[in-house]
């Protein structure tokens, strides 16, 4: 499927002032570039081509860098159509006032520089040629690999339990983002097993060392009470593996534009974390997975530019703690 942007600089702008153009989502849905009606801290109302969006549709707007709101469709017109905000958390609200400020005042903090903008707009222009951007989930059976780590689950939940058996879940580092209750080990980056990852967790990282076109893996935890807000990846270069390690029965899951997929120990789910998601853990007990991020199927000229970018876009992952490799 392709779709076209013409206004692919307004989406990386230098002043929000000059934003006439934001993007729209429905479920199943490829993005698609509306016209800026009308903005309030409940509602943005949008035009755009083509077929609209049915009233009670569930959605998510896209403003510029990719800054994400859901929202559900509440009027519509031949040309128009209406999206009423819904669950926007702190991050949101505040992102969504700092937009309306800087188009009402023209005063807003320093946008990215003239060589970051280049690189997400030209991201963004290579991925729009990809094949099968528009699926969210993906079987495994399509990345033969994968079946591999369902075969060697005892090994790895034996190397998780041994982290487990020396430390409790408080002392294992926080992710990337910080959030509370959320951890994460190292396995690879940048597309190689980390030294310290083949000495702790040999298995998974024999496992990761074969997975076509890596580019990160870590161990994911989740201690009772977590609960990642809604987020996308910046990058829809990528599609993400999930191996479900230790998983608590009740009320746990990975929610992806508003579908529940359900992790299983030893089971593999593979997905595009482009689109909007969320998970939680609203039980007594610790969950784990294994989460392996690769590029998608792509030419050599493509892969050689997202490993580019890559090194611009991903944060770092937290290192393994060095006392731990003394067990």
């Amino acid at each position: 499927m392709k779709h076209k942007l013409d206004s692919i600089k307004e989406l990386f702008p230098s002043s929000l002032q000059k934003v006439d153009k934001i993007l729209w989502t429905g479920k199943s849905e490829l993005e698609r570039l509306c016209s800026l009606q009308d903005l309030s801290h409940s509602h943005v109302t949008v035009q755009a081509n083509g077929n609209l969006p049915e009233i009670g549709t569930q959605g998510i707007i896209w403003f510029p860098y990719f800054r994400i709101f859901p929202g559900v469709v509440c009027a519509r017109t031949e040309t128009t159509f209406t999206v009423k905000f819904e669950n926007l958390d702190s991050l949101m609200k505040k992102d969504l006032d700092y937009f309306l400020r800087a188009r009402e005042t023209g005063v807003e903090k320093p946008r990215p520089g003239v060589i970051a903008r280049g690189l997400l707009r030209t991201v963004y222009e290579v991925e729009k040629r990809l094949p099968g951007i528009e699926h969210r989930t993906f079987s495994p059976e399509d990345f033969p690999w994968s079946l591999d780590f369902e075969k060697n689950y005892t090994a790895i939940r034996s190397e998780v339990d041994n982290i487990f058996s020396h430390v409790n879940v408080d002392s294992i580092p926080l992710g990337i983002d910080q959030v509370p209750n959320a951890h994460s080990v190292l396995v690879a980056q940048q597309g190689q097993v980390e030294p310290s990852a083949e000495k702790l967790l040999p298995t998974i990282s024999r496992l990761v060392a074969n997975v076509p076109l890596l580019a990160n893996a870590e161990l994911s935890i989740l201690a009772p009470g977590a609960e990642l807000r809604l987020h996308k990846a910046k990058s829809r270069c990528f599609l993400r593996m999930h191996l479900g390690i230790i998983i608590p029965k009740g009320d746990v899951c990975l929610e992806l534009e508003w579908e529940r997929l359900e992790w299983k120990e030893g089971k593999v789910m593979i997905f595009d974390d482009f689109y909007p998601h969320r998970a939680w853990n609203k039980t007594e007990h610790t969950r784990v997975i294994l989460m392996v991020d690769l590029f998608r199927p792509m030419n050599k000229w493509q892969a050689k530019f997202f490993r580019f970018a890559q090194r611009r876009i991903v944060p770092s992952i937290p290192k393994i703690p060095e006392e731990w490799l003394s067990w």
